[in-house]
């Protein structure tokens, strides 16, 4: 038998778990399927910039600046920034979004449920087949949802260490000279520090990339334990968020992710919960989407402007951060 549910989430990431947390004070039954055993540990370094809107996440768990570091080569600048910076482990960020679900009757979690294949209104599973009348795919950057619906995607990458260090103070590294468009980012977790490169794969090779950011940590006196080595896709190609009457993509999976700078959490909770909205009312207009994706062109043309230039970035990049210092632009803009 084919159990029908009202909702099917494909993915239990930020986006996957707000879309279900809205639509619990609803009259829908939703199924989540995430195709991992446990909800929450993922490849990502943690950051989320409040651009849109506050978001509600958990304090205790995160470390939280207004103040940052940027070097230009050598050179330092530090100054506040107009938000909040905070840097979460991506497991407690998901067992904190799934006890709100914990009280929801019409929601049901599946976990080791990987979806194999998609139709019209159907998802099929080890765990068998399950039909729906609206379909979100908040899957990641390697969305199964948006491979069925055949959208081309354009990816920029991370790669990390993490190290048992506790820093006090967040890094960011540019170097046009040496890194091009990319950054070296020093992320303080409350139990461990995240190292790592974000890069345009079509400027750097994953091997070159990963010397660059031995290189870095050597210098820095940093061990490199394989053990806790991570790579990462960023899909930063937004082509929509709703397509027909009943599939939507929300966070990574819509591309929402800002190439410029890799973040991608505060995009994924906001659409998550737009997606819900219009689910439960299709005359909802989703204004809050509407703002992420202006942010996140405006970022995205930044990032496209810059690949452009062939030299003196760090000129550049010297007169941006002065720019932000005297906020005349702000943080990120």
């Amino acid at each position: 038998m084919i159990k029908h549910y009202d909702v099917i989430i494909v993915g239990a990431g930020p986006a996957g778990l707000e879309c279900a947390r809205v639509l619990q004070d609803s009259n829908l039954s939703v199924l989540i399927l995430e195709k991992n055993d446990c909800i929450g540990p993922k490849t990502c370094a943690g950051g989320i910039v409040e651009t849109v809107e506050p978001l509600d996440l958990p304090e205790t768990e995160a470390r939280i600046f207004n103040a940052v570091n940027v070097f230009v080569r050598d050179r330092r600048y530090a100054f506040a920034t107009t938000l909040f910076i905070k840097i979460i482990d991506r497991k407690a960020l998901g067992q904190y979004q799934v006890k709100h679900l914990d009280k929801a009757d019409n929601v049901c979690i599946k976990t080791g449920t990987a979806v194999r294949k998609i139709d019209r209104h159907h998802v099929a599973t080890r765990a068998g087949k399950f039909g729906y009348r609206y379909l979100v795919g908040a899957d990641g950057s390697t969305s199964m949802v948006r491979r069925h619906l055949k959208i081309v995607s354009q990816y920029m990458a991370g790669i990390y260490y993490d190290i048992d260090e506790i820093k006090d103070c967040m890094h960011f590294r540019l170097d046009g000279a040496v890194i091009k468009t990319g950054y070296i980012w020093e992320f303080p977790h409350k139990n461990f520090t995240s190292i790592g490169f974000y890069y345009n794969p079509k400027q750097w090779k994953s091997r070159a990339a990963v010397r660059i950011l031995r290189n870095y940590m050597g210098r820095k006196g940093y061990p490199m334990d394989s053990r806790t080595f991570r790579a990462f896709p960023v899909n930063c190609l937004y082509k929509g968020c709703q397509f027909g009457e009943n599939m939507f993509l929300a966070g990574d999976a819509a591309g929402l992710a800002s190439k410029l700078t890799g973040e991608g959490i505060a995009p994924a909770i906001i659409s998550g919960r737009e997606v819900a909205r219009k689910i439960m009312d299709p005359l909802y207009h989703m204004p809050k989407l509407e703002e992420v994706v202006v942010h996140k062109r405006r970022q995205d043309m930044l990032a496209n402007l810059l690949e452009k230039i062939p030299f003196g970035l760090n000129a550049i990049y010297h007169m941006f951060i002065k720019a932000m210092q005297t906020r005349i632009i702000k943080w990120p803009s």
